[in-house]
């Protein structure tokens, strides 16, 4: 699947329209800066320039006599009062508009982040976690940088324009008509390029994050590429990107100086005929010395605004490309949702019921064809059978992490489908295969989840610590139970994680429990010292176990064999040894090794 299947991007149009969206509530407070910022600019643009070009017609025909109270103190305190005036709105309009848009900031990034999380478990195991990662980090800070850029670019260079047209067709109409043409031009040449500019900043954006997410998962894989002596495949692949990055950023800057080559010809040419006709004016005596003022004032104000917008245009094409990718993660919904008006969940024995269900992955033959499993309240099931038979899905459905495409899965009568996500997962306690900590310490990940937990209760932590054995590693900690345990619990052996899992799903004491190879990582010493914990936890629990030992396996109340998705075999360890060469749970149990069952 290529990167541009992985992360399509949003168009400019929807682009724009998700970003307005993400200000949410903070809106009028961003319209209330831009407003601010409009009247602050109206007043620099119109209201100063008047003042001065009156004062300059004044000393044009200052009078024989002429006293400073009479003549110029007016319009000397005016033109005080509007810079006074315009520098406070300024101040205040920045307030304004900063404020909202850091609260927008923040609205926005927890939006996306809430997002990403609903996305399902298939969604995010087929997507680079580092590049997800970078593109709401990328996404979040281009979001800000276009509400300013729209504030303090946009708004300020339109105001600028429009407040020069409207002034100088009052004052010289034959300099207003020139500048409406240049702006209707500029306008063209601006739509024709500007999707060249926005489609060469979207390619910089996809390949720096591209880039940026593989440098987040090789560091977190830092210990594997040392391991296979792959520093030097991982830096030339690095190098790859980055090129492919500077490739792209070149490319833009290409795109954009060509645009800026061509609107640059045409404010030259304006500004050239702006002073032909002003002079031509002052010739004919059709203008005075404060109109020419504000043709010379407004025409090198306009070109300054226009030049100035070059860069606005950049930046915001740049912006737009790095919010369209995460704009098009945000159209993406969510593959697991929970119907309108779902209840909770309410468990009060625990039995599981898998009826006709039928599941296949994308792109592939069924998995599961009809498939029927019940387990009763307190009973303790174990799922076995060769590598790719449907053990670890078929927990990852009672989980509801994928939905199946017909039948029903049911808790105590309730379909899983039908009930919140979040009543569903609460009732199950959930060991993997290789389980993944946060990087904090042991006690919050024993705790985590924990509903109105603030902090650790650490009695709790230190009882289901010592049932899972938890307590003899965490005895030679320096800081104990408040060790960090580092990135994916890293820092800890994979025996030492899943005892901590362990500790962490007797904390929880869920009415129902799922084991997906949750000895797998531990050592024989281990074993020994897990396997009691592991019963003590199933005690209370209706239990699904996916497992290769042997000691987990054989004392199970019954063991369900699956081959390709479907059920072969059922009964207890020694109802099904009993079948002798004809079963495959005896043949299985023939060719294990070191302890396992052979996959």
């Amino acid at each position: 699947m290529s990167a541009d299947s992985l992360f399509p991007a949003a168009s400019t149009k929807d682009t724009l329209a998700f970003c307005w969206d993400q200000v949410g509530p903070y809106k009028k407070r961003v319209a209330a800066g831009w407003t601010l910022t409009f009247v602050a600019t109206a007043m620099q643009s119109v209201a100063g320039p008047l003042i001065f070009a009156a004062l300059l017609t004044r000393v044009a025909q200052l009078p024989p006599h002429a006293s400073f109270s009479s003549t110029f103190e007016p319009l000397v305190i005016a033109y005080g009062g509007v810079l006074v005036a315009s520098t406070l709105m300024w101040r205040w309009a920045g307030w304004v508009e900063w404020g909202a848009s850091l609260n927008a900031f923040a609205h926005a990034l927890v939006r996306g982040y809430d997002h990403l999380i609903s996305l399902s478990h298939r969604w995010h195991s087929d997507r680079p976690a580092g590049e997800v990662i970078s593109t709401l980090e990328t996404f979040s800070w281009a979001f800000v940088d276009l509400l300013d850029t729209l504030n303090w670019g946009y708004l300020r260079v339109g105001v600028t324009v429009l407040s020069a047209i409207v002034v100088l067709a009052v004052v010289a109409w034959p300099v207003a008509l020139v500048m409406a043409v240049l702006v209707l031009v500029f306008c063209v040449v601006l739509q024709r390029r500007m999707s060249l500019v926005v489609a060469a900043g979207k390619r910089f954006s996809d390949t720096h994050s591209r880039a940026t997410g593989v440098l987040a998962d090789t560091i977190t894989n830092l210990t594997t590429i040392r391991a296979q002596s792959a520093e030097p495949l991982e830096r030339r692949h690095v190098e790859g990107l980055v090129g492919e990055t500077v490739a792209a950023d070149l490319d833009a800057r290409r795109i954009f100086a060509a645009t800026r080559l061509q609107m640059e010809g045409s404010l030259g040419a304006f500004s050239w005929l702006a002073v032909l006709v002003g002079v031509l004016l002052a010739l004919h005596h059709a203008a005075a010395a404060g109109t020419i003022y504000l043709i010379l004032f407004y025409a090198t104000a306009v070109v300054s605004s226009m030049e100035e917008s070059f860069e606005h245009i950049r930046t915001s094409s740049r912006g737009l490309g790095r919010c369209a990718k995460f704009a098009g993660i945000a159209a993406t919904p969510p593959e697991i949702q929970d119907v309108a008006g779902a209840p909770s969940l309410k468990v009060a024995d625990g039995g599981i019921d898998l009826s006709h269900v039928r599941f296949a992955y994308p792109g592939r033959p069924p998995l599961f064809e009809n498939l029927n499993l019940s387990i009763a309240p307190g009973e303790h099931v174990g799922l076995v059978g060769s590598s790719g038979s449907g053990k670890t899905t078929l927990t990852k459905l009672v989980l509801r992490f994928m939905d199946i495409a017909g039948g029903t899965i049911a808790i105590d009568g309730q379909d899983v489908a039908t009930v919140t996500q979040s009543s569903l997962r609460r009732h199950i306690s959930f060991v993997p295969q290789d389980p993944q900590m946060l990087h904090r310490t042991i006690a919050e990940n024993i705790c985590y989840g924990m509903e109105g937990a603030d902090s650790p209760d650490m009695d709790l932590v230190r009882r289901v610590g010592a049932a899972a054995h938890v307590d003899e590693f965490v005895a030679r900690l320096p800081e104990g139970y408040d060790t960090v345990v580092g990135e994916r619990g890293l820092k800890l052996s994979g025996g030492q994680r899943q005892r901590v899992a362990i500790a962490q799903a007797m904390a929880k004491a869920a009415p129902v429990l799922i084991l997906d190879e949750a000895t797998s990582a531990l050592d024989s010493e281990s074993e020994v010292l897990v396997q009691e914990a592991l019963w003590r936890l199933m005690s209370n629990a209706t239990a699904l176990v996916v497992a290769h030992r042997l000691a987990t396996i054989a004392r199970l109340d019954r063991i369900v064999v699956i081959e390709r998705g479907t059920i072969v075999e059922q009964g207890s360890h020694r109802e099904l040894l009993a079948l002798g060469d004809e079963g495959v749970y005896g043949r299985l149990w023939r060719h294990q090794s070191g302890g396992f069952l052979a996959a």
